[in-house]
């Protein structure tokens, strides 16, 4: 008896040891960034005091709208609604706002204890809100959902996830709390019911999807194709709904493509002379569309480019042409092993800018618009499936080349030679005799186990692209010229060029103080 009664004042006690839960002035926030903004179906966090007898969070959906004897009540007009909890604990608790609230709410905490002070809360009918990590970084991830930081950023043209709160009305609609859908037939998406837009830089951002993330209640996921970009570091990122903007202190990190040097170490074969142009000064010729170059050669062929008098030594981008397994023309004599040295200064052979091999060149079709050209000639009818072109396989050491990247477009083009021992014809990107543009196959990449060696023992892999042709190319025995490049194509916020396509976006330099604009260290790379 006594030892019950003993339990019975103790419960008391316990009861009266609790304090009604009280909101801290403005408590109610949006969870995302901490601000006062809320739409319908956002994800509220609220700060107090006494807000639970304890830490508790949903197991499951649809989220409970009492845990721990604790509710949170939305007061909206004449009715007052709960609103699911995802958290609660003594001094923080995280609710789902229902979403058929109106303009202004308040929003009070009901525990065994007692009721709280009521808040007041303005909702618009969008108010994005992107999620955080440290030093305002989006909390954004790959496709494989490994977070975005510094040491792994999002890449141009890459699929990048954004997780946003607080974007609003949904079609189909859902009951606050519930689980969203998995897109499959019968459990369709449930897509944010207005246009949204992301941009990066100031960038337009291709949106590919924005609504609830599959299975989980209140998160709002953004699919966004990343804008091509020739910067490295932290740019701004915002997310527009409807009239409404995120906040605009929020970045994600990104780091450009990598810059593509082609080999242009090729050897002189068949009695070939020509290599660009003749004389000392000059000796490749290739097109841009960028003022930096000065108006001379602009948006067309050039040979005054200013080469040093080692190119008369060279002749133009290494090339093979194979016919199944057979060799039609080779000028560099990777696949023969016939290479020899030529790729090698390890030997005492001087400096490494004297040494043809070792010579490389950027062929970007959407950096600086400018491909890179070689010219080749054919002593006989020549028939082939398959172009081995090569490339560094290093690049700029400080910022290396990813082969891998998914969003690389490769290309190929063979242009006939025209008046002045140039390309012929007027289309910079597409050649007049062949193109991978035009002609179906599939590229491919790999390292040839032949390194570009410099005097002081450094390797750079070299590594060939190639391209399997679905059918044969007959070339006719003559002059040519050829060019191997990538480009990430232009996305726009319609839809995408594929790869493989002339498009290709002009670059500029970001605006965000945390990126820098990043360039080659010069437009011919001899040396490490």
């Amino acid at each position: 008896m006594k030892r019950t009664l003993a339990i019975f004042l103790m419960s008391i006690g316990a009861l009266c040891a609790q304090s009604a839960p009280v909101i801290v002035p403005n408590g109610v926030v949006n969870a995302a960034d901490y601000s006062r903004a809320a739409a319908p179906g956002a994800l509220l966090t609220i700060f107090g005091r006494d807000l639970s007898p304890r830490v508790d969070a949903a197991a499951s959906m649809p989220m409970p709208s009492t845990l721990q004897g604790v509710s949170v009540e939305v007061i909206d007009g004449g009715r007052t609604v709960l609103a699911p909890l995802y958290f609660v604990s003594p001094g923080q608790i995280n609710a789902m706002l229902p979403y058929d609230v109106g303009a202004s709410i308040q929003v009070r905490v009901r525990t065994a204890a007692g009721v709280s002070n009521a808040d007041t809360l303005a909702v618009s009918a969008r108010a994005p809100r992107l999620f955080s990590a440290e030093a305002g970084r989006a909390l954004a991830t790959h496709r494989d959902f490994s977070v975005l930081t510094r040491a792994k950023p999002a890449k141009p043209g890459e699929i990048v996830l954004l997780l946003v709160n607080s974007m609003g009305a949904v079609e189909p609609g859902l009951a606050a709390g519930a689980g969203a859908g998995s897109g499959t037939p019968g459990d369709p998406l449930n897509l944010v019911s207005e246009a949204v837009t992301v941009t990066i830089d100031g960038r337009p951002a291709r949106v590919d999807y924005a609504g609830l993330m599959p299975y989980l209640a209140g998160l709002y996921q953004i699919n966004v194709r990343m804008p091509y970009y020739d910067v490295a570091g932290d740019l701004a990122v915002t997310v527009n709904a409807g009239s409404s903007a995120s906040q605009g202190d929020i970045i994600v990190p990104v780091e450009p493509n990598g810059f593509y040097w082609v080999l242009n170490a090729g050897k002189f074969m068949g009695g070939q002379t020509l290599n660009g142009v003749s004389g000392a000064g000059s000796a490749i010729a290739f097109a841009h569309a960028e003022p930096l170059w000065g108006d001379a050669g602009l948006g067309a062929w050039t040979k005054d480019i200013g080469h040093g008098p080692a190119f008369s030594a060279t002749a133009g981008l290494a090339l093979t042409l194979k016919n199944g397994s057979a060799v039609v023309f080779d000028n560099n004599g990777i696949e023969t092993g016939a290479q020899g040295t030529y790729y090698d200064n390890s030997r005492g052979g001087g400096n490494d800018s004297d040494k043809p091999g070792l010579m490389t060149y950027f062929s970007m079709s959407n950096f600086m618009d400018a491909i890179f050209a070689g010219y080749f000639r054919l002593t006989e009818r020549t028939t082939f499936n398959q172009m081995i072109g090569y490339f560094d396989g290093n690049g700029n050491t400080k910022l290396p080349f990813d082969p891998a990247n998914v969003y690389n477009g490769y290309r190929m083009n063979i242009w006939s030679n025209g008046p002045g021992n140039t390309p012929r014809g007027t289309s910079l990107f597409v050649g007049d005799v062949f193109s991978s543009d035009r002609a179906s196959g599939v590229f491919t990449f790999g390292d040839t186990g032949v390194t570009r060696t410099f005097s002081d023992g450094a390797k750079d892999p070299i590594f060939r692209l190639v391209y399997t042709l679905n059918a044969p190319v007959t070339l006719e025995p003559g002059e040519y010229w050829f060019s191997h490049d990538v480009a990430v194509p232009k996305l726009s916020v319609q839809g995408a060029s594929q790869p493989g396509t002339a498009a290709a976006e002009r670059v500029r330099p970001a605006n965000s103080p945390g990126a820098r604009r990043v360039r080659p260290d010069s437009v011919m790379r001899f040396e490490r």
